[in-house]
Parts: C-alpha cells; structure tokens; sequence
C-alpha cells in the first residue's frame, strides 16, 4: 500500500514537471532546479493556476515531499487527501479546459437577422439573459447587437432618430463587425484553454477597453464559421469552481 502511495505521488509528480519543462521553455529549464523554475513562473504571472498562493505552497509541499522520498523512502508517506488534492490540480494545470468545452455553441445561440426589427432583437436582449446578440445572414456573423449598440448609431448619425420598427439592417454601421464604433468582441480558436482565453479579457480591462465576449471559431480567425461564443462568466465559473 505504502508503495502504491508513492508511484501515485511519484508518477503525478514527474507528470507536472515534465508538462513545466515542455510548457516553459523558454528559460532554460535544464540547468534550474524545480522549486526555482516554480517561483520564475508565478513571477512571470504566466500561469493562472501556479500563480495562486494556495496552489503554489501545494507544489512547493510536492518538490519537498518528492526530495524527500526520492533519498529516504521510509520516512514519508503521502497522505490519501494530499494525493487527491494535488493530482486534482495536477490535472488542471496539464489538462486544462478549452474553450470548445465551456462555449455556448452556435445552435444555443439567440440570434437575430439583419431583417428583424429593433424592437424584437431589443427583447430578444431582454429575454435571453445575454449582454449581446449576433447577427447572423445566411449562416454568416454579420455583426454583435449589446445594449449600446443603439448609443452607437446616435452617435454616428446625430441627426437621425432610432424607431422600434427599424431594421437591424438599418443601425448596421453601429453593430458591423467590420466598422465597429466599440470592439466588443476578439477572435479565438476553438482549442485555446480556458486560462489563455481568461488572459483576452484581463488584457482588456489592463487597457480600460469594454469586451463583452469570445467569438469561437476554428483557427480564431475572422471569416472563419461561428462556431460559438464565449462570455466572461462562462470563464469564471470554471476558474473559481
């Protein structure tokens, strides 16, 4: 049994070093010890999870432990809750979420067209609980409908009035993806993990710059199938839980 602990222990341990080694190379991971190289990332700020007090002291307990164990096999034995703590965040922090498995995916997406009025795709905001609505013409994103959108127009057209019966059609310059008066919105590839997709929006408040959401496609490329978007809180209720 006390041997089974330690391969377990042993054997996620080299899992996370070896995920490190490859992950950050860019400092020569060679010729720097293991604690060493765990404070130059939470130094750099690079890894969401590392970077978490909690988390690091975690680790730095599972270096010593691994020393420990490594010259002197009898004295430690780690405990069934530290393996099961720290194997759950070995596995976070190697196989991390990606967007494709927190987005909300384009057929649950409420959606209007450049035909429905302002008053439906006003309510459609409403009604859905969502801070923005894409605008889709024959399968394509035209354009992101928020709140603000109709602030937007008025501001680029001063001497127009906005009326319930209008098309969205009507209000494009405010909403086109391609013109747009605010960037609500970056690219991103389906296969980004969560903590480099929460990075676009922590960048963006660095920047004092409002961005509501993640449009998923492919290659994180514009032009490319919407294949879903991604919100704020879709990120947080992961990255807390």
């Amino acid at each position: 049994m006390t041997v089974a602990k330690e391969r377990e222990f042993l054997k996620l341990f080299n899992e996370l070093e070896s995920f490190l080694r490859i992950t950050y190379h860019d400092i020569d991971y060679s010729y720097t010890g293991f604690i060493t190289k765990l404070y130059q990332i939470k130094k750099s700020k690079e890894n969401r999870l590392i970077n978490n007090t909690n988390n690091f002291e975690l680790i730095k307990q599972a270096a010593q432990m691994r020393n420990i164990i490594a010259h002197n096999n009898d004295i430690l034995i780690p405990s069934d809750r530290f393996i099961k703590e720290f194997a759950e965040l070995v596995h976070k922090i190697t196989k991390p979420l990606t967007v494709r498995q927190v987005m909300t995916n384009f057929y649950e997406l409420k959606t209007a067209s450049l035909n429905s009025t302002i008053g439906e795709t006003v309510e459609l905001l409403n009604k859905s609980g969502f801070s923005t609505i894409p605008i889709i013409e024959n399968n394509e994103l035209i354009g992101i409908f928020t709140e603000k959108s109709l602030f937007d127009y008025l501001s680029l057209k001063q001497n127009k009035a906005v009326l319930i019966s209008m098309k969205i059609s009507e209000i494009i310059e405010a909403i086109d993806l391609n013109n747009h008066p605010r960037k609500y919105y970056e690219f991103i590839s389906v296969n980004t993990d969560i903590y480099q997709a929460y990075e676009y929006f922590n960048k963006d408040l660095k920047k004092r710059r409002e961005m509501l959401l993640l449009l998923v496609t492919e290659n994180g490329k514009a032009g490319e199938h919407l294949l879903g978007i991604v919100a704020l809180r879709d990120l947080e209720n992961q990255l807390i839980s």
